[in-house]
């Protein structure tokens, strides 16, 4: 899970502007609030995490400890409560569903417009 593939791999998960998308209730660079969607937050998170168990990265406890937490919370909040058939006694789960997975694709494309407009705004500003 470490290395220029695994690198590669983690990045095309994000839109290409990152985990971040800026929002400004005037269409204005000078009120522009920066965000995260919770998708790509979790996402960046997985990789933060992915990073620190590598010997290639800086440690980066603090952020490591920050994503641990809001995946903690992410999965409490909005759990799946299906069964998982499991095969051992510590409770090692197989697969035993076909998982349904939502299509992010306009997410996705929202997010890599937003980042267009914005560094368009900064180029015009």
């Amino acid at each position: 899970m470490e290395g220029p593939e695994s690198d590669e791999e983690f990045a095309k998960l994000l839109p290409s502007g990152g985990h971040t998308v800026h929002i400004s209730p005037s269409n204005s660079i000078d009120d522009t609030g920066t965000y995260t969607v919770t998708l790509f937050h979790q996402l960046k998170c997985l990789d933060i995490i992915r990073r620190e168990y590598g010997e290639t990265y800086p440690s980066t406890p603090e952020l490591t400890q920050h994503c641990l937490t809001y995946l903690h919370q992410s999965i409490l909040c909005r759990p799946y409560l299906g069964l998982e058939v499991t095969k051992n006694v510590v409770a090692t789960a197989r697969k035993s569903r076909e998982m349904v997975c939502r299509d992010w694709e306009a997410v996705y494309e929202e997010a890599e417009r937003n980042q267009a407009a914005y560094n368009n705004a900064i180029r015009s500003a």
